[in-house]
């Protein structure tokens, strides 16, 4: 019914059907049918179905708005409609995955206890702790476009090392009076288990990136509980005063340090190629590992602060 209305507005106004060229020249005025676009009904009938559905085909939102509305579209139209109507890009994305035991009613309770502990808390104090596992191909994992004129997918010639794996152990923070650098980072090809996590962190301290009275936040993974690191807590308060509290468990996006691991994958990828090619005929056979390092390296604490912001722990300013 809707686009028959559109239709016979069109004739009523314009006398005949126009063209798509005459719609984009007269946007100000009553659009036609040749455009496909949608009434205030048609769109709100759109956004109930994306908010029952958000993973809902194109196809099955022209099935189901012709059987609310009677207006006949198209896929690209629906694809459109999201793509242009709205201040953000309704595009298809991969998916936040949440696990189903994350809304346990014992895991909600520990993250409410957990957020009226760090809310009483300098955040200059709090300091977040991560790991990370590194591919040697991190630098040279990105698209290329495809060759327009044969079609092909260029090659990439990438160095030695791209099959190397590295793990990484890091620290966040926004209190610039603690040391020059705002991640403390180190790097290693060992197994990053307990006791090498439990090492990693005496270096950490003993290079002063942590005093008396910090707050170390970590999550429930294995490396951070598991052998000697059974008793961390007790540990870290009786021997350096370093309060050990844990994030809850399924509580990712809580920890800045994640957001650091993001930007240093982005920073990877952007890095050119050619130049990156020149670097490893003096690095060697470890450039992903120097490349890493060096872009840690240059986190400001600004750019930590805002990493704190959006963990939403930190109030904004």
């Amino acid at each position: 019914r809707g686009f028959v209305k559109k239709v016979e507005e069109e004739l009523l106004r314009e006398g005949r059907i126009l063209t798509p060229s005459e719609i984009q020249q007269n946007k100000a005025g009553l659009v036609g049918p040749g455009s496909r676009s949608f009434d205030e009904i048609d769109s709100a009938i759109l956004l109930f179905l994306y908010l029952e559905e958000p993973s809902r085909s194109l196809r099955s939102y022209v099935d189901w708005l012709e059987i609310f509305t009677g207006t006949t579209t198209s896929r690209n139209t629906v694809s459109r409609f999201f793509l242009r109507t709205f201040p953000n890009r309704g595009g298809f994305c991969r998916p936040n995955l949440v696990p189903f035991d994350k809304f346990h009613p014992k895991n909600i309770e520990r993250a409410f206890e957990f957020l009226d502990i760090i809310s009483k808390i300098d955040p200059a104090r709090i300091k977040f702790g991560d790991e990370k596992h590194l591919k040697g191909d991190a630098i040279f994992n990105r698209k290329v476009r495809r060759n327009p004129i044969t079609g092909e997918v260029p090659e990439m010639i990438v160095t030695s090392d791209f099959r190397n794996r590295y793990n990484l152990t890091g620290f966040c923070s926004v209190n610039p009076m603690t040391t020059k650098y705002a991640v403390w980072c180190s790097l290693h090809e060992c197994i990053n288990d307990a006791d090498q996590f439990h090492l990693e962190l005496e270096y950490a301290i003993h290079s002063g990136f942590f005093r008396g009275g910090d707050v170390l936040v970590l999550d429930n993974a294995a490396v951070h509980t598991g052998k000697e690191n059974s008793v961390l807590q007790d540990y870290l308060w009786e021997k350096y005063a370093i309060f050990l509290l844990f994030l809850p468990a399924r509580a990712p996006e809580w920890n800045p340090m994640e957001q650091v691991w993001k930007s240093l994958v982005q920073r990877l990828r952007e890095l050119p190629v050619n130049k990156c090619r020149e670097v490893a005929k003096e690095t060697g056979p470890h450039l992903s590992a120097y490349a890493a390092i060096e872009i840690i390296s240059g986190i400001t604490y600004e750019e930590v602060k805002q990493f704190y912001r959006g963990s939403g722990l930190v109030p904004q300013d």
